[in-house]
């Protein structure tokens, strides 16, 4: 069986003076033609939760009869600044917007139970982050970047898109974690070959950005999630594969925290890249933009 695994399309980026997400989707279209793969994953960051459904039927379309499954990122839980108050928590994001969509085009939404795939179960979700991966002791001209500085949301829109983003920081990573594991667990239940798709990076070594010591130091605390890092250790040995995004810089195939083979798929805003994954021979196949 041939999986493509996706991440990042990033659908609602309309600018038109620069690659945008319809550029992104073309080359993703292009790519399930090319490589006619027996199952499609992607791993977030698909668009605005507005537009959910416009999205996944349009994904559907592309993939076809093919097994589709998906987890959410970031993105797909930014609403308005004005709607914010109307969601106390991630989980109704995701009944208002993605639940049914994803249900009406026959697609496995990740987030809420597992794609069983015959040979194999992908589990997965969003996971959030934790503010573990945050760079210690990071000072920047000369101040040091507090737990106060990084839930002020510099140079970064979540806080201000996610709703209760700052104030449930913590809630929702544990709550993700757990999600994940609980997921995680099923699959390893069936005794089938187990392969895991998230959005946010578990462990620093996925995030692809070198510290620098400069301001972009601080999107590190936003690139993952520590506790499902530590879900997912303890799991190691009954997974196969572990594929992540959300940061926008490809991470190459390599065990990592005792799970056989691990990558970012890495995909930026309008270029995209792919993952082809054989399960005949656990093989690992890079598509579209080269890096």
């Amino acid at each position: 069986m041939k999986i493509l695994f996706a991440a990042d399309l990033h659908l609602n980026i309309p600018d038109p003076s620069r690659r945008t997400g319809r550029t992104t989707f073309g080359a993703f279209a292009e790519s399930v033609v090319a490589e006619n793969p027996d199952a499609v994953v992607i791993g977030g960051d698909i668009g605005v939760p507005e537009r959910a459904g416009d999205y996944l039927l349009a994904i559907r379309r592309v993939v076809g009869d093919r097994p589709l499954a998906l987890c959410l990122g970031n993105h797909d839980f930014w609403v308005p600044p004005w709607m914010k108050s109307e969601f106390s928590s991630l989980q109704e994001v995701i009944e208002r917007y993605w639940s049914f969509p994803a249900r009406e085009v026959g697609a496995v939404l990740l987030d809420e139970g597992n794609a069983d795939l015959g040979e194999l179960i992908v589990a997965g979700g969003y996971g959030h982050f934790d503010l573990g991966l945050a760079v210690p002791d990071l000072h920047l001209r000369g101040n040091r970047i507090t737990e106060r500085v990084y839930l002020a949301g510099i140079g970064w829109n979540d806080f201000v898109r996610i709703p209760n983003c700052a104030t449930r920081l913590q809630v929702e990573a544990r709550e993700q974690a757990a999600g994940i594991a609980k997921r995680v667990d099923e699959a390893i239940g069936s005794k089938k070959r187990v392969l895991v798709a998230i959005h946010t990076c578990p462990w620093r070594e996925l995030n692809g950005h070198p510290l620098t010591g400069g301001v972009e130091d601080i999107l590190s605390a936003y690139s993952g999630n520590s506790m499902v890092g530590l879900e997912l250790e303890q799991r190691a040995s009954a997974i196969e594969f572990l594929i992540c995004g959300h940061t926008h810089m490809p991470v190459r195939e390599r065990k990592m925290h005792g799970i056989a083979q691990v990558l970012n798929v890495g995909t930026d805003y309008g270029y995209f890249r792919g993952v082809i994954y054989d399960t005949s021979d656990r093989s690992v196949r890079w598509v579209g933009e080269q890096f």
